[in-house]
């Protein structure tokens, strides 16, 4: 796009590549763009003029705007902008999707009357985020039989207090995600969730439940649940019961791990734990319990992601004799990891409990400890089936070093090793150069060195 505006053979010949491209094509491409910068868009050539008028995905985010020091635009004429849109637009124009990011909501009518707008226009991802509280979802959207996917997010410092209906709306509703809600009533989500017949997918992201000791998420239908920064008691005296026949990803993310019930998990595919338990007595019977039992649950996932607060624990439970069976079924490994000296023991019972195990990535922190020092073993995922391993954030010192000829040398099948560097690390040649002098036991591994991921890489879920 930027080629494109910079090249004024573009708005003279209609033949350039990229103003020629077919419809669907250009609407694909707006998708990813701001509505205002679909717009401005119309100035590259005579072909664009009105196409935005037919693009079925609007999206208008005031804080990206304002963030403009060339533009400063008032809350008054953003609203503006965003009724010229609506009206020009024509009404027989389906939205695929609409995201509105603004600065209020209650006692703002004008927002009630875009949402009724895109509603009438059978909207099928509906995707708002707004400073001020929310309490109740406009009757419209609610009964809106196109809707497929709806997202949620309240920008405050106080939670936003949202009631779902149970009884009626959403019927075509597969994607639920919510942002920094409360909920007054938890059996209220309970019901909305088990009503749902369609809804495949669940996000509930900082949300709280007042005044709760257990969260009953019963359905036939979802197939991915993620819970992101539980707003739970810390203390874990509360219980999440998970009832999702056909439950193929769980995430979960929170300070510490409640007590989970889990009926007919049998779909279960992918896992991805993560919480910190610096604080917490990581010999507690009650907490190697807990952590046993979610364990035991998982242990027959594909795909399994750990932190290392949970590999932490996961060093204690094989101490004290609670570790589970093997994870016969798990191909692929992801784990965060700190350089303490427990790292090691723990990585190498989990690849001793996974004799499958085709793929593995490291996420390193980091953090100073002594030396590594890894003894050369038989395992049997490392002779027989690990293919893959990733190592994230390398810096390159001495324990990431050692970690590397252990996996080369006691890797007899593996293909690729791959390393994506920490953000500024200087001495990188002096690294490969090491890297490469080091034993193989695989004749045909390949090892690739990658630019740095974000720092936020291993939150993705």
């Amino acid at each position: 796009m930027v080629v494109c505006l910079e090249n004024p053979k573009c708005r003279e010949d209609d033949g350039d590549r990229l103003c020629s491209l077919p419809e669907p094509v250009i609407h694909q491409i707006f998708s990813f763009m701001e509505t205002i910068d679909v717009v401005r868009a119309s100035a590259v050539s005579q072909k664009w003029r009105y196409l935005w008028l037919s693009v079925p995905y609007l999206s208008f985010d005031m804080s990206t705007i304002s963030s403009n020091p060339q533009e400063i635009w008032s809350h008054e004429k953003f609203k503006d902008f965003v009724n010229w849109v609506l009206l020009s637009q024509s009404g027989s124009v389906s939205i695929q999707r609409f995201r509105l990011y603004c600065l209020s909501y209650a006692n703002d009518y004008t927002v009630y009357r875009w949402v009724c707008a895109v509603a009438r226009r059978n909207v099928q991802v509906f995707d708002l985020t707004v400073y001020g509280e929310v309490t109740e979802l406009p009757h419209c959207l609610v009964t809106c039989e196109s809707l497929e996917a709806l997202k949620l997010a309240c920008r405050q410092l106080r939670m936003c207090v949202l009631k779902l209906p149970f009884s009626v709306g959403f019927s075509r509703l597969k994607s639920l995600d919510l942002h920094n809600v409360e909920f007054l009533d938890h059996n209220l989500l309970h019901k909305f969730v088990s009503s749902r017949r369609l809804l495949e997918k669940l996000i509930l992201k900082s949300c709280s439940f007042r005044d709760f000791k257990i969260l009953d998420i019963s359905s036939t239908s979802l197939k991915s649940l993620t819970l992101d920064d539980f707003g739970g008691d810390e203390s874990g005296n509360y219980k999440v019961k998970i009832a999702c026949p056909n439950l193929v990803s769980f995430n979960f993310l929170a300070s510490w791990a409640p007590d989970f019930a889990f009926e007919d998990l049998d779909s279960l595919q992918n896992a991805f734990i993560f919480f910190d338990i610096i604080d917490r007595d990581e010999r507690d019977n009650e907490s190697c319990h807990i952590l046993s039992k979610l364990l035991n649950e998982l242990c027959e996932v594909k795909a399994l992601k750990l932190s290392t607060a949970f590999l932490r624990f996961h060093f204690v439970l094989e101490e004290r004799g609670f570790i589970p069976n093997s994870f016969n079924y798990l191909k692929s490994l992801v784990l965060s990891v700190s350089m303490a000296d427990w790292v090691v023991p723990s990585i190498i019972s989990l690849l001793n409990c996974s004799p499958n195990l085709e793929a593995l990535t490291i996420y390193f922190e980091g953090e100073d400890c002594d030396d590594w020092k890894i003894s050369n073993k038989s395992i049997f995922c490392l002779t027989c089936h690990l293919k893959t391993v990733e190592l994230i954030h390398v810096a390159g010192d001495e324990n990431e070093l050692e970690l590397v000829r252990f996996l080369l040398k006691n890797g007899h099948v593996l293909k690729k090793l791959s390393f994506s560097w920490m953000e500024d690390v200087e001495n990188r040649k002096e690294i490969i150069s090491r890297i490469m002098k080091l034993p193989r036991s695989s004749s045909s591994v390949a090892l690739k060195f990658l630019e740095p991921k974000p720092h936020d890489d291993f939150l993705k879920y």
